[in-house]
């Protein structure tokens, strides 16, 4: 064969790879067998203490268990915190994995590992399980954003190597505010001339729009939709909830933002991701979770199980699942400081909802918290898990911009098929 005709057709296939619209027609059969399934990720940032939450250690030297008491849950053998007593009553409605071990211990790379469920690459940087689920091409007749975060996205919870599309929509602000709007939802004037004038000179070209041009477009579509309509603002206005809805979630950040997600999955949405910053407690930890405005066990507390009864109030329990999570524990042994530290080896999620399972333990941890001794649970074991109680095809592959293809789970990841539903 003629060499140069071989570096032209390597030179082609390198720039057709490169094209935006390329990888979404290399994708295949849809990623979730039923498309109306949805997720809510309660991301606690900041690395919760899972001897202080779901994995507490009772009989554990006073240095290990800390000045916060644990109490046997309706889970048998679950000792929760005992500033935790309504996610307490509803444990044997759930699932929990106590078993999570990472080798990653900083704060940047344990959370791309839990929220990607891959080891950080210096080479690449993977889509967050939200970028994942948001369908490849934007749907039709239902402009409202497939991925949402709330109040914003942690860093690695973003698209990654995917297009800026399948990236979250980013809500912005404090839902717990009288004032709470999300940014630019009513467009300018003059944002919508600038928009009418695109369209006006796109139209003049007379030619057959591309697949690139057509994405775009959709883009374009779904952003005047959200600007325009009356139906997407009342989606994210909490106003329209009753007085006592609110109330049983709590009037504060998380408890707002745990309704609005509600709100949104129940919209339509996909997946929805709230983060919960401030769990990273060197010092004063008990102090730290059981004081402030509000405290922040009794904040997860109230918003976790006022969204586990509205779930099931309004019949979504069995189409959405919830996962809460950090991106890892911390260390059995109280600091100096009375803080403690960071710690990969242990930390435990809480799961409730679709495709799982109810009143299952997995994994143990040793008498100190340390580490498990019972079925240990990688995060890309718990990323698999979530995808599979969602119905998602883990076979499913992705493709870099120059091409490469990627599975959607690592081929080490194994679910968790305790918790999960038959």
């Amino acid at each position: 064969m003629n060499p140069s005709l071989m570096f032209r057709r390597r030179d082609f296939l390198t720039t057709m790879s490169a094209l935006p619209w390329l990888p979404s027609l290399l994708q295949g059969a849809p990623l979730l067998r039923k498309s109306n399934r949805s997720l809510i990720v309660l991301w606690m940032d900041g690395g919760m203490s899972h001897i202080d939450t779901f994995d507490g250690k009772p009989e554990a030297r006073p240095d290990i268990r800390g000045e916060l008491i644990a109490r046997e849950s309706s889970l048998e053998g679950v000792f929760v915190s005992e500033h935790l007593p309504r996610i307490s009553g509803i444990m044997d409605q759930c699932a929990l994995v106590r078993s999570i071990t990472s080798t990653e211990g900083n704060h940047g790379r344990g959370s791309h590992y839990m929220l990607t469920g891959r080891r950080p690459s210096p080479l690449l940087e993977y889509p967050s399980i939200g970028s994942v689920l948001t369908p490849e091409q934007l749907g039709n007749g239902n402009p409202i954003p497939s991925y949402v975060a709330i109040p914003d996205a942690h860093p690695y919870a973003r698209q990654g190597f995917l297009p800026l599309t399948r990236g979250p929509f980013e809500v912005g602000g404090d839902p717990s505010k009288g004032d709470f709007r999300v940014q630019n939802m009513t467009a300018s004037p003059q944002a919508q001339r600038a928009l009418s004038l695109l369209q006006t000179v796109d139209a003049l070209d007379g030619k057959p729009r591309s697949e690139s041009e057509q994405a775009r477009d959709r883009f374009l579509s779904q952003a005047r939709f959200m600007s325009l309509s009356h139906e997407a603002r009342e989606l994210f206005d909490l106003s329209s909830e009753k007085p006592e809805t609110r109330k049983r979630y709590g009037r504060k950040l998380l408890g707002q933002s745990a309704l609005l997600a509600r709100r949104l999955v129940e919209g339509g949405v996909r997946t929805v991701l709230v983060r919960y910053k401030g769990w990273d407690h060197h010092q004063g930890i008990a102090q730290a979770l059981t004081y402030g405005f509000p405290p922040k066990l009794e904040a997860l507390d109230q918003a976790v199980s006022a969204l586990h009864e509205d779930l099931i109030q309004r019949g979504l329990d069995d189409r959405v699942t919830v996962l809460l999570a950090s991106e890892f524990g911390r260390t059995p042994r109280i600091n100096p400081r009375g803080g403690r530290d960071h710690w990969g080896r242990a930390s435990s999620a809480l799961l409730f909802g679709n495709g799982l399972k109810r009143g299952v333990v997995v994994g143990k941890t040793d008498a100190n918290g340390e580490a498990p001794v019972e079925r240990p649970i990688t995060p890309a074991d718990l990323f698999s898990t979530v995808l599979a109680a969602l119905g998602a095809d883990l076979e499913h592959v992705l493709h870099t911009p120059d091409g490469r293809p990627s599975r959607i789970v690592v081929e080490s990841a194994k679910p968790v098929h305790e918790i999960l539903q038959s």
